[in-house]
């Protein structure tokens, strides 16, 4: 209510003052009164402005409440309602003290000494004094002095140059942007490896770990069938011609171990085709194909690739070592029922 209230005040307010202004401006036998007899008519003009302004909003005591929004909006306008008032204000001020002055030039303000001390402009009808001898094409050159403002600030510019140099080359304070970058890519790696710290699962080519379960091996064989069947076949043998290699024999191009086809899915070999999965696959999931494909080795499927790259012997060592284990209890069995018999 009260903020309703005081915005009407202000648009009446803000449209009297407007409208003084401009009967000041165009209103030439006004501004013949001399002395106080000027005042005099701004403090009539203003206060006849005040009493309509009151007048007009004597209506308003009835108004209806408002929700948060309304009222953020309503608190907006006023904001905007005050400044508006504020600046027509100060040019109604400035009109005041024109007129206030008996020989019609207006009073020097702090923004004028201000911007006569930082320019050190001359007036234009001194401009006479500071004209040079010669003109070219009609202009006439003046012998102006640098703007204080520009000459004290290059002063500051030399300055700081040599503080700016001994800080950064002569000392250990300052560091280069050289020096800066690789402090920076130190944070940022220190804050990566603290952050892989906090992270239980978090698989590479570095801790990647042959998965033997059967849910794993599922998961592997769903994405082996999404991503990896349109070079390598759905069985992983791929076919006479096809475009990826055989993934069920011994012979790998690229090496055959679980770091070796965990960090060939994960990174790719672009100069032979393969692209990288990394952007497709999370590392889990990479890991979870990597155990697929050396589980289909040595299935052998029908109308498979030929075989392409070295031997690898070692490709599953979990099976290797059952496989030689198994024959050695073979052996035991056999030699300790030939010592029974």
């Amino acid at each position: 209510m009260i903020l309703l209230v005081a915005s009407v005040l202000q648009v009446i307010a803000i449209v009297v003052i407007a409208n003084v202004i401009k009967s000041l401006a165009s209103n030439r036998d006004l501004w013949q009164i001399k002395g106080r007899t000027k005042a005099g008519i701004i403090t009539l003009l203003l206060g006849l402005t005040s009493v309509q302004a009151m007048a007009k909003s004597a209506d308003f005591d009835a108004l209806i409440t408002m929700d948060d929004t309304g009222f953020l909006i309503l608190v907006t306008l006023n904001l905007v309602l005050l400044f508006t008032f504020l600046y027509l204000v100060s040019k109604l001020n400035g009109i005041t003290r024109m007129m206030m002055d008996e020989d019609g030039s207006v009073p020097e303000t702090f923004m004028d000494k201000m911007r006569t001390m930082l320019t050190d402009a001359v007036p234009i009808d001194k401009e006479a004094d500071v004209e040079m001898d010669h003109e070219y094409d009609g202009i006439r050159e003046l012998d102006n002095n640098l703007p204080p403002w520009w000459l004290y600030g290059f002063y500051f510019c030399i300055a700081f140059a040599f503080v700016y140099i001994i800080y950064y080359h002569f000392t250990d304070s300052g560091q280069l942007q050289l020096e800066e970058y690789q402090v920076e890519m130190q944070e940022a790696e220190d804050a990566k490896q603290a952050f892989v710290a906090t992270q239980e699962n978090v698989v590479d080519e570095n801790n990647v770990e042959l998965l033997t379960d059967a849910s794993a091996l599922t998961s592997g064989a769903k994405i082996f069938k999404l991503y990896c069947a349109p070079c390598h076949a759905e069985h992983g043998g791929s076919s006479p011609g096809g475009v990826g290699p055989n993934l069920t024999d011994d012979h790998w191009i690229n090496g055959g171990s679980t770091t070796d086809i965990f960090k060939t899915i994960k990174y790719g070999v672009p100069e032979k085709g393969m692209v990288s999965w990394q952007a497709q696959l999370n590392p889990t999931q990479i890991q979870e194909v990597t155990s697929f494909i050396m589980s289909i080795v040595g299935t052998n499927p029908d109308n498979a690739k030929e075989a392409q790259g070295e031997l690898y012997e070692s490709v599953i060592e979990p099976a290797e070592s059952e496989s030689q284990e198994q024959p050695e209890e073979a052996n035991d069995e056999v030699e300790a029922a030939t010592v029974e018999e």
